[in-house]
């Protein structure tokens, strides 16, 4: 892992009505200096005033930057969604085995509000009447991009951010939420004027996802919108449906094909090495989960391979080893475990079209009008469409298989790792299931589909609690009692600089969460009684 530190201070920034905000990372790309080098006057006939701050909002969702990625994802969530584990033994006692390290935690924060919320802000105070569409564009970005950072957190300085004050109020989830719903609205108004206007592709040198193609990006805020529907399912069952069933009906569609997944390209200029490339590669920081391996090996799923590399730990050359999350590592011993089947030119992930069929199948099981379909077709629809997605052929009988569970984990390093399979549900849809069987089926093939995208596998364990996914062992844990024996990390607390810039706004945040600033306290959407 690389641990060099560069402190920015945003203080200046206030008094142009932006967030006071610091960093701890390396090398921030600027968010408020123009890349053109040019004014705004001269800008204004390519739209670089505005549009060049587009880029920069894309490439921070998930960032391509391996340092940020490591500390904004890499480190926390996709650990604890079960995908990885690290085989690094200078880590020590960190997230990885809940003792959850001040310095590992702020970066998630730190790249919402210099990039999402910042960019944001500037498109709107600099956008002209007729640039109200890259307006709408900024909106979508901002909230995929921190609908991400309040599902770690919880609380934050949203609806006043910009405000000239050394106390940024902050909103609760609740409050959040309706937000990005208002925002989703008016983004999407705005988009589906403009393309019935048939406006000019102003956005396409700017766009690195679906260049410009606007029609496109109504698609995914409409599958955003269900996604974030789906999350307050249990908080606010009335919204969650309301605004599922809206983002189904929407006449623009959702995304629902390879051609429609949204992932960064490398376009318009724009090269870099995929994060989790270097990190696994370079770094050596990260391998498979054991999580991954027992579910994927219990269902035979070649999809497998697509993800991980084969390891010649264990069973043999060829098979594939993951690490149980909180394992001791003392020297090299997983140093021979699965490492992570990416290249160098591999697009960072955004968000999948298959995600949209799992969705829309747990939305009918609950009863919500999905359309036309049923909570088994659409779940078949998103299995296969996966299989498409990552450009491997489903086997044979693959959906029809009603025997195969997760599998036993091994460690042939250390025997006390060893664990029967947790996930004990099949893959071929039950007629006669339970809701919780049916509901454990769609998010377990969902979370197998999305991989690695981490931050959204952990945000929907915590919201079902499924997969069931092993935990760190009572004899690793390292919380000091904070996270249960048996218990999952449920958020990361508040970022540390936010202490020291806005210390009334944190206490407000505190007080909002409803339980302590630590990693055991539950978020306001996490209200499932049958949940982890």
């Amino acid at each position: 892992m690389k641990t060099i530190y560069k402190k920015i201070s945003l203080l200046c920034i206030a008094a142009v009505g932006m967030m006071i905000v610091s960093s701890c990372t390396k090398e921030f790309k600027s968010f408020n200096t123009d890349p053109s080098k040019v004014t705004q006057a001269q800008a204004a006939g390519d739209f670089q005033f505005i549009g060049s701050l587009f880029p920069d909002m894309e490439q921070n969702i998930v960032s391509d930057i391996d340092y940020v990625y490591q500390y904004q994802q890499s480190l926390n969530a996709d650990g604890f969604s079960g995908y990885e584990m690290s085989p690094d033994p200078t880590f020590g006692p960190c997230n990885y085995n809940y003792n959850m390290l001040t310095g590992w935690n702020q970066q998630t924060f730190d790249t919402g509000f210099q990039h999402a919320m910042a960019d944001w802000r500037a498109i709107k105070l600099n956008a002209r009447v007729q640039d109200q569409h890259f307006v709408a564009m900024a909106l979508i970005l901002k909230v995929e991009a921190m609908h991400r950072v309040t599902d770690v957190y919880g609380p934050l300085p949203y609806t006043h951010f910009g405000l000239n004050s050394l106390f940024i109020p902050y909103d609760s989830q609740q409050v959040i939420y309706n937000q990005f719903f208002n925002e989703l609205d008016t983004a999407e108004n705005v988009l589906t004027a403009y393309v019935k206007s048939n406006g000019p592709n102003l956005f396409k040198p700017f766009d690195l996802v679906y260049g410009g193609d606007y029609t496109q990006w109504l698609k995914f805020a409409n599958t955003l919108r269900l996604r974030l529907a789906m999350r307050i399912a249990y908080a606010d069952p009335a919204t969650a449906k309301l605004q599922a069933e809206k983002a189904v009906a929407d006449p623009n569609g959702l995304l629902s094909a390879v051609t429609d997944d949204a992932n960064l390209n490398m376009v318009n200029g724009v090269t870099y090495q995929n994060s989790l490339w270097n990190i696994t590669n370079a770094y050596g920081d990260i391998s498979m989960g054991a999580s991954m391996e027992s579910i994927m090996d219990g269902y035979n799923d070649p999809r497998e391979g697509a993800y991980f590399l084969p390891s010649n730990a264990g069973a043999g050359t060829g098979t594939y080893k993951g690490i149980r999350i909180g394992s001791t590592i003392n020297g090299a011993q997983y140093a021979n475990f699965s490492l992570l089947n990416v290249l160098a030119t591999t697009p960072m992930q955004i968000m999948l079209a298959s995600e949209s069929y799992f969705l829309r199948a747990e939305g009918a099981l609950r009863g919500w009008n999905m359309g036309s379909g049923t909570a088994q077709s659409f779940y078949e629809a998103g299995v296969m469409l996966s299989f498409q997605e990552k450009g491997v052929a489903m086997p044979t009988g693959y959906l029809t298989n009603n025997t195969s569970v997760a599998a036993v984990y091994v460690d042939p390093t250390n025997p006390a790792n060893n664990s029967a399979g947790v996930n004990n549900i099949t893959i071929a849809w039950d007629p006669a299931a339970t809701f919780e069987q049916s509901l454990q089926r769609i998010i377990t093939q969902k979370w197998i589909a999305i991989y690695p995208d981490g931050e959204e596998a952990w945000a929907e364990f915590r919201r079902t609690g499924y997969p069931k996914i092993f935990n760190v062992l009572p004899a690793n844990n390292t919380s000091g009692g904070i996270i249960k024996a048996g218990a999952y990390v449920e958020r990361l607390p508040f970022a540390a600089d936010e202490d020291q810039n806005n210390p009334k706004g944190v206490a407000q945040g505190v007080q909002l969460l409803g339980g302590p600033d630590n990693a055991a306290t539950k978020l306001w959407w996490d209200k499932n009684p049958n949940g982890e």
